[in-house]
Protein backbone atom coordinates (compact mmCIF):
# COMPACT_ATOMS: atom_id res chain seq x y z
CA UNK A 1 0.00 0.00 0.00
CA UNK A 2 1.40 3.41 -0.99
CA UNK A 3 0.73 6.69 0.82
CA UNK A 4 1.15 10.25 -0.47
CA UNK A 5 1.32 11.58 3.10
CA UNK A 6 1.31 10.42 6.71
CA UNK A 7 0.54 12.40 9.83
CA UNK A 8 2.41 11.22 12.94
CA UNK A 9 1.69 12.20 16.54
CA UNK A 10 5.07 11.70 18.16
CA UNK A 11 6.36 11.79 21.76
CA UNK A 12 9.96 11.64 22.97
CA UNK A 13 10.66 11.29 26.69
CA UNK A 14 13.45 10.30 29.06
CA UNK A 15 11.38 8.39 31.62
CA UNK A 16 14.07 7.98 34.33
CA UNK A 17 12.91 4.43 35.04
CA UNK A 18 15.50 3.90 37.77
CA UNK A 19 16.98 6.28 40.34
CA UNK A 20 18.67 9.66 39.93
CA UNK A 21 22.14 9.76 41.46
CA UNK A 22 23.24 13.34 40.64
CA UNK A 23 22.39 14.67 44.11
CA UNK A 24 20.94 13.36 47.39
CA UNK A 25 17.86 15.49 46.83
CA UNK A 26 17.58 14.17 43.28
CA UNK A 27 17.82 10.61 44.57
CA UNK A 28 15.07 11.21 47.13
CA UNK A 29 12.90 12.81 44.44
CA UNK A 30 13.34 9.76 42.23
CA UNK A 31 12.11 7.27 44.83
CA UNK A 32 9.10 5.01 44.17
CA UNK A 33 10.19 4.35 40.55
CA UNK A 34 7.43 1.82 39.84
CA UNK A 35 4.70 4.20 41.00
CA UNK A 36 6.25 6.92 38.85
CA UNK A 37 6.36 4.66 35.78
CA UNK A 38 2.72 3.64 36.23
CA UNK A 39 1.71 7.30 36.38
CA UNK A 40 3.79 8.03 33.28
CA UNK A 41 2.06 5.25 31.34
CA UNK A 42 -1.36 6.58 32.40
CA UNK A 43 -0.50 9.99 30.95
CA UNK A 44 1.03 8.55 27.77
CA UNK A 45 -2.08 6.43 27.25
CA UNK A 46 -4.26 9.54 27.34
CA UNK A 47 -1.99 11.31 24.86
CA UNK A 48 -2.71 8.57 22.31
CA UNK A 49 0.43 9.23 20.26
CA UNK A 50 1.14 7.19 17.12
CA UNK A 51 4.82 6.74 17.98
CA UNK A 52 6.56 7.08 21.36
CA UNK A 53 10.35 7.13 21.66
CA UNK A 54 11.45 6.48 25.25
CA UNK A 55 14.86 6.69 26.88
CA UNK A 56 16.06 5.09 30.14
CA UNK A 57 13.79 2.05 30.07
CA UNK A 58 16.64 0.10 31.58
CA UNK A 59 15.04 -3.16 32.78
CA UNK A 60 12.73 -5.79 31.37
CA UNK A 61 10.52 -5.34 34.43
CA UNK A 62 9.81 -1.71 33.50
CA UNK A 63 9.55 -2.57 29.81
CA UNK A 64 6.88 -5.18 30.53
CA UNK A 65 4.99 -2.66 32.66
CA UNK A 66 4.92 -0.26 29.70
CA UNK A 67 3.97 -2.97 27.22
CA UNK A 68 1.07 -4.11 29.38
CA UNK A 69 -0.26 -0.63 30.20
CA UNK A 70 0.18 0.99 26.78
CA UNK A 71 -0.80 -2.08 24.76
CA UNK A 72 0.72 -0.81 21.51
CA UNK A 73 0.75 -3.34 18.65
CA UNK A 74 4.44 -2.76 17.85
CA UNK A 75 7.24 -2.45 20.42
CA UNK A 76 10.80 -2.06 19.13
CA UNK A 77 14.01 -2.56 21.13
CA UNK A 78 17.24 -4.51 21.03
CA UNK A 79 17.76 -7.11 23.75
CA UNK A 80 20.54 -6.66 26.27
CA UNK A 81 21.55 -8.36 29.53
CA UNK A 82 19.12 -6.74 31.95
CA UNK A 83 16.79 -4.80 29.64
CA UNK A 84 16.52 -2.96 26.32
CA UNK A 85 19.92 -2.01 24.91
CA UNK A 86 20.70 1.59 25.78
CA UNK A 87 17.37 1.80 27.61
CA UNK A 88 15.79 2.74 24.26
CA UNK A 89 12.29 1.61 23.26
CA UNK A 90 9.94 2.70 20.47
CA UNK A 91 6.19 2.09 20.72
CA UNK A 92 4.30 2.37 17.43
CA UNK A 93 0.73 2.09 16.20
CA UNK A 94 2.07 1.86 12.66
CA UNK A 95 3.47 -1.44 11.37
CA UNK A 96 7.26 -1.47 11.58
CA UNK A 97 9.77 -2.95 9.19
CA UNK A 98 13.46 -3.45 9.81
CA UNK A 99 15.09 -2.09 12.93
CA UNK A 100 18.65 -1.95 14.20
CA UNK A 101 20.81 -0.44 16.92
CA UNK A 102 23.52 2.11 16.18
CA UNK A 103 26.37 1.51 18.62
CA UNK A 104 28.33 4.67 19.22
CA UNK A 105 31.94 4.11 18.25
CA UNK A 106 33.09 6.55 20.96
CA UNK A 107 31.51 6.34 24.39
CA UNK A 108 34.36 7.28 26.71
CA UNK A 109 35.97 5.04 29.31
CA UNK A 110 36.47 4.39 32.99
CA UNK A 111 39.35 6.85 32.99
CA UNK A 112 37.21 9.84 32.05
CA UNK A 113 34.28 8.81 34.26
CA UNK A 114 31.93 8.08 31.36
CA UNK A 115 31.96 4.34 32.03
CA UNK A 116 28.20 4.63 32.63
CA UNK A 117 27.74 5.06 28.88
CA UNK A 118 29.66 1.83 28.31
CA UNK A 119 27.56 -0.09 30.84
CA UNK A 120 24.27 1.22 29.47
CA UNK A 121 25.50 0.91 25.86
CA UNK A 122 24.25 4.36 24.85
CA UNK A 123 23.41 4.57 21.17
CA UNK A 124 20.50 5.04 18.78
CA UNK A 125 17.57 2.72 18.05
CA UNK A 126 16.77 2.88 14.32
CA UNK A 127 13.32 1.76 13.17
CA UNK A 128 11.74 1.91 9.70
CA UNK A 129 8.00 2.16 9.31
CA UNK A 130 6.42 -0.36 6.97
CA UNK A 131 4.82 0.80 3.70
CA UNK A 132 6.09 4.40 4.09
CA UNK A 133 9.63 5.79 3.60
CA UNK A 134 10.02 7.04 7.18
CA UNK A 135 12.74 6.08 9.65
CA UNK A 136 12.39 6.80 13.38
CA UNK A 137 15.51 7.27 15.52
CA UNK A 138 15.49 7.11 19.31
CA UNK A 139 18.75 8.57 20.67
CA UNK A 140 20.50 8.75 24.04
CA UNK A 141 23.97 10.26 23.98
CA UNK A 142 26.62 9.82 26.67
CA UNK A 143 25.58 11.63 29.89
CA UNK A 144 27.56 14.77 30.57
CA UNK A 145 28.03 14.51 34.33
CA UNK A 146 29.70 17.95 34.42
CA UNK A 147 26.80 19.72 32.66
CA UNK A 148 29.45 21.73 30.86
CA UNK A 149 29.40 22.19 27.07
CA UNK A 150 32.75 23.95 26.74
CA UNK A 151 35.25 22.69 24.18
CA UNK A 152 37.67 21.23 26.73
CA UNK A 153 35.08 19.35 28.76
CA UNK A 154 35.95 15.66 29.22
CA UNK A 155 32.60 14.44 27.82
CA UNK A 156 31.98 16.86 24.95
CA UNK A 157 34.36 15.23 22.46
CA UNK A 158 32.52 11.91 22.87
CA UNK A 159 29.07 13.48 22.59
CA UNK A 160 30.11 15.46 19.50
CA UNK A 161 31.49 12.30 17.87
CA UNK A 162 28.19 10.54 18.59
CA UNK A 163 26.18 13.36 17.04
CA UNK A 164 28.36 13.25 13.94
CA UNK A 165 27.78 9.50 13.71
CA UNK A 166 24.03 10.09 13.83
CA UNK A 167 24.34 12.84 11.20
CA UNK A 168 26.18 10.41 8.89
CA UNK A 169 23.33 7.91 9.26
CA UNK A 170 20.75 10.63 8.60
CA UNK A 171 22.48 11.60 5.36
CA UNK A 172 22.53 7.95 4.27
CA UNK A 173 18.79 7.68 4.89
CA UNK A 174 18.08 10.94 3.08
CA UNK A 175 20.13 9.77 0.08
CA UNK A 176 17.79 6.77 -0.19
CA UNK A 177 14.78 9.16 -0.13
CA UNK A 178 13.70 8.25 3.38
CA UNK A 179 12.16 10.83 5.69
CA UNK A 180 13.70 11.04 9.16
CA UNK A 181 12.15 11.77 12.55
CA UNK A 182 14.47 11.76 15.57
CA UNK A 183 13.68 12.04 19.26
CA UNK A 184 15.97 11.73 22.22
CA UNK A 185 18.17 12.95 25.02
CA UNK A 186 21.26 14.37 23.30
CA UNK A 187 22.93 15.52 26.53
CA UNK A 188 24.21 18.69 24.89
CA UNK A 189 22.78 22.20 25.17
CA UNK A 190 20.89 24.02 22.46
CA UNK A 191 23.15 26.43 20.52
CA UNK A 192 26.30 24.73 21.80
CA UNK A 193 29.04 23.99 19.27
CA UNK A 194 28.15 20.26 18.94
CA UNK A 195 24.46 21.14 18.50
CA UNK A 196 25.24 23.60 15.69
CA UNK A 197 27.63 21.16 14.00
CA UNK A 198 24.97 18.46 14.11
CA UNK A 199 22.36 20.68 12.46
CA UNK A 200 24.80 21.77 9.75
CA UNK A 201 25.94 18.26 8.93
CA UNK A 202 22.53 16.55 9.13
CA UNK A 203 20.47 19.32 7.53
CA UNK A 204 17.71 18.63 10.04
CA UNK A 205 15.24 21.00 11.66
CA UNK A 206 14.87 21.33 15.43
CA UNK A 207 11.08 21.24 15.82
CA UNK A 208 11.32 23.10 19.14
CA UNK A 209 13.94 25.61 17.96
CA UNK A 210 11.85 28.60 19.06
CA UNK A 211 12.09 27.54 22.73
CA UNK A 212 15.05 28.14 25.03
CA UNK A 213 13.91 26.95 28.47
CA UNK A 214 15.47 23.75 29.93
CA UNK A 215 14.11 20.27 29.36
CA UNK A 216 15.41 19.15 32.76
CA UNK A 217 14.18 19.94 36.28
CA UNK A 218 16.68 21.91 38.34
CA UNK A 219 15.98 20.17 41.63
CA UNK A 220 17.64 16.99 40.38
CA UNK A 221 20.98 18.79 40.12
CA UNK A 222 23.13 20.71 42.56
CA UNK A 223 22.66 24.49 42.55
CA UNK A 224 26.04 25.14 40.91
CA UNK A 225 25.00 23.09 37.84
CA UNK A 226 22.33 24.69 35.70
CA UNK A 227 19.84 22.62 33.75
CA UNK A 228 19.64 23.13 29.99
CA UNK A 229 17.65 22.22 26.90
CA UNK A 230 19.14 18.84 25.99
CA UNK A 231 16.10 16.90 24.68
CA UNK A 232 15.11 17.30 21.04
CA UNK A 233 12.91 16.23 18.16
CA UNK A 234 14.46 16.70 14.71
CA UNK A 235 13.07 16.33 11.18
CA UNK A 236 13.91 17.43 7.62
CA UNK A 237 14.02 21.12 6.80
CA UNK A 238 10.86 22.81 5.54
CA UNK A 239 11.89 22.47 1.88
CA UNK A 240 10.77 18.82 1.89
CA UNK A 241 7.06 19.91 1.98
CA UNK A 242 6.56 18.04 5.24
CA UNK A 243 4.95 20.25 7.87
CA UNK A 244 5.00 20.67 11.63
CA UNK A 245 1.35 20.75 12.73
CA UNK A 246 1.93 21.27 16.46
CA UNK A 247 4.53 21.10 19.23
CA UNK A 248 4.05 20.99 23.00
CA UNK A 249 5.39 19.56 26.27
CA UNK A 250 4.58 16.84 28.81
CA UNK A 251 5.55 16.20 32.43
CA UNK A 252 6.36 19.81 33.27
CA UNK A 253 4.43 19.80 36.55
CA UNK A 254 4.67 17.80 39.77
CA UNK A 255 2.34 14.93 40.62
CA UNK A 256 1.30 13.38 43.91
CA UNK A 257 3.37 10.22 43.92
CA UNK A 258 3.03 9.53 47.65
CA UNK A 259 0.23 10.82 49.88
CA UNK A 260 0.59 14.53 50.51
CA UNK A 261 3.88 14.80 48.59
CA UNK A 262 4.38 15.92 44.99
CA UNK A 263 7.39 15.26 42.78
CA UNK A 264 8.23 15.30 39.09
CA UNK A 265 7.74 11.97 37.35
CA UNK A 266 11.17 12.27 35.70
CA UNK A 267 14.15 14.60 35.76
CA UNK A 268 13.29 15.42 32.13
CA UNK A 269 10.41 17.12 30.33
CA UNK A 270 8.66 15.25 27.51
CA UNK A 271 8.32 16.57 23.96
CA UNK A 272 5.27 15.97 21.79
CA UNK A 273 4.66 17.01 18.22
CA UNK A 274 2.45 16.25 15.22
CA UNK A 275 4.21 16.14 11.86
CA UNK A 276 2.61 15.74 8.43
CA UNK A 277 5.06 13.95 6.12
CA UNK A 278 4.63 14.33 2.34
CA UNK A 279 6.05 11.79 -0.13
Amino acid sequence: MKFSSLKIRFISFNAMSAFNFDTIHGFISSLRPIKRQKMITDILLKENADVIALQEIHTYFVLNLYKKKLNYPYVVYKKYLYGPRGGLVIFSKFPVGKFDYLNFSKRGSLFNSSFIARVIKNGALVCTLQDVPITILDVHATPNLDHDDSENNRFIKFIEAQLMQIADLVNELKSSSRKVLIGGDFNVAKNSVPYKKFLRKSGLLDIFSKDDFPTQHQEYLSKNKKVKRIDYVFMQEAGTKSKIISSDYLFREKYEISKGKKNYLSDHIGLKTTVDFKF
